[in-house]
């Protein structure tokens, strides 16, 4: 069989720097399948995604992909660390992946590859320096960066290049450096490499030219401009994200959940806000204090600080309103994915799912329904699983229309099978 090349998206929207991807990807392993592992109805920056996960997989594989899977929504909300862990087991579970292919402001796998295998070890004197950097206020990017500098200059016996330190506060970088722990961390034989992210910073708002941040691209949809859309993606990814939105299905936005967030931050006691997966030191009496807030945005603004980032409170919200709490994570963590979901797959794709069938490490779960019944699936695979279908009940209270939010979506919506 062909090789097989992983890679780990979002696709919040399907965008042309991810057509860039995989494109490079194809080039450096010619004639090779793409198998993605995507996040589903929430992302891992705490927020809904803009359409439903079966429109994102059918604009995937419209563009060149060839199998979506869904990471499950325990592992797609996580942090860098905890979303990479559960994307690389997905993929080392398939059986068939032999190289991962990710996009990095790096560009190249030589710093990456030092900085992680510097971080798997975790010395003593990093450890202590990252805690003392986080208590004075520091986001884990700028901690770490800060923590690594101040031991490369007081232990000799480490020598991170300035370029090693300048880019491992980029998001691109971090989550590329997860990867190749996740990788080493299991002792995997999948090869990774990586494509150097083209075009608009990863946090630019504004959409300009052919390759735009994905930031950028959902800024133009809230703000109606799709002309610049229509610039910045591929024409089938375009002309979904108009079916979704024409169908009452999109676009959905973290404020469309403001009522149910808040109504659960003011009627949630103190001490099961503490239990939320990433509060710590009281946050949870300023949580609820802050509940007074009317908005998503305005909740947020007040609570944000260096250390409670933006991101790392709407992880923090959304762990809130799907009852995700930290013995929860920490079981999924240890026990890792449960079952592989197929979201949709193309033609030329159906030879990987037979390949999964007969290598695959993990059942294969195409409809929801006859994996929850069976009696050979797990308590933890049906609780596993039954936080994705939470997710897209939840998350389909955004529609804009509300004749389609009906719940169940899950049980109703058939694999995507493209031409």
């Amino acid at each position: 069989m062909a090789d097989i090349i992983g890679v780990v998206v979002e696709y919040n929207p399907f965008h042309n720097g991810h057509l860039h991807h995989l494109e490079k990807a194809r080039e450096k392993v010619p004639g090779a399948y793409i198998l993605g592992v995507m996040s589903g109805n929430w992302t891992q920056r705490g927020e809904p995604a803009l359409v439903n996960k079966w429109a994102r997989a059918k604009a995937a594989l419209k563009s060149g992909a060839d199998v979506i899977l869904e990471l499950p929504v325990v592992f797609a909300i996580q942090s860098a660390e905890g979303f990479a862990r559960g994307a690389i087991k997905t993929l080392e579970a398939t059986g068939i992946v032999n190289y991962l292919c990710f996009g990095s402001e790096a560009g190249e796998m030589e710093p990456l590859q030092q900085m992680a295998e510097y971080l798997e070890e975790e010395p003593a004197r990093f450890k202590e320096e990252l805690q003392q950097a986080l208590k004075k206020g520091l986001s884990y990017p700028a901690a770490l960066q800060y923590s690594l500098s101040v031991v490369s200059k007081v232990d000799p016996s480490v020598s991170f290049s300035s370029q090693a330190l300048e880019m491992i506060s980029n998001p691109n970088n971090i989550l590329a450096v997860e990867y190749l722990k996740a990788l080493k961390k299991i002792s995997s034989d999948i090869i990774p490499f990586t494509v150097r992210r083209k075009g608009a910073g990863f946090h630019d708002l504004r959409a300009t030219g052919k390759i735009a941040s994905a930031t950028g691209i959902r800024h133009a949809i809230s703000e109606n401009e799709f002309d610049l859309v229509r610039k910045t993606v591929p024409e089938p990814s375009f002309n979904l994200l108009v079916q979704e939105m024409e169908a009452g299905r999109g676009p959905v936005f973290a404020e469309h959940f403001a009522g149910m967030i808040l109504s659960l931050l003011r009627r949630s006691p103190a001490e099961s806000i503490a239990r939320l997966p990433e509060v710590i030191e009281g946050m949870e009496f300023r949580l609820k204090k802050a509940a007074a807030s009317t908005t998503i945005s305005s909740l947020v603004n007040k609570l944000k600080t260096r250390r409670y980032t933006r991101t790392r409170l709407q992880r923090i919200l959304l762990y809130l309103l799907l009852s995700i709490d930290k013995d929860n994570l920490t079981y999924f963590n240890h026990a890792g994915p449960h079952y592989l979901r197929v979201l949709g797959f193309s033609k030329r794709g159906m030879n990987l799912l037979h390949a999964i069938k007969t290598n695959g490490l993990l059942p294969i779960v195409t409809r929801p329904a006859p994996f929850l019944k069976t009696p050979l699936t797990p308590p933890g695979a049906k609780k596993m699983i039954g936080y994705d279908l939470l997710a897209t009940d939840l998350y389909v209270m955004g529609y804009p229309s509300w004749e389609q939010r009906a719940g169940a979506e899950d049980f109703r919506q058939p694999v995507i099978k493209s031409q």
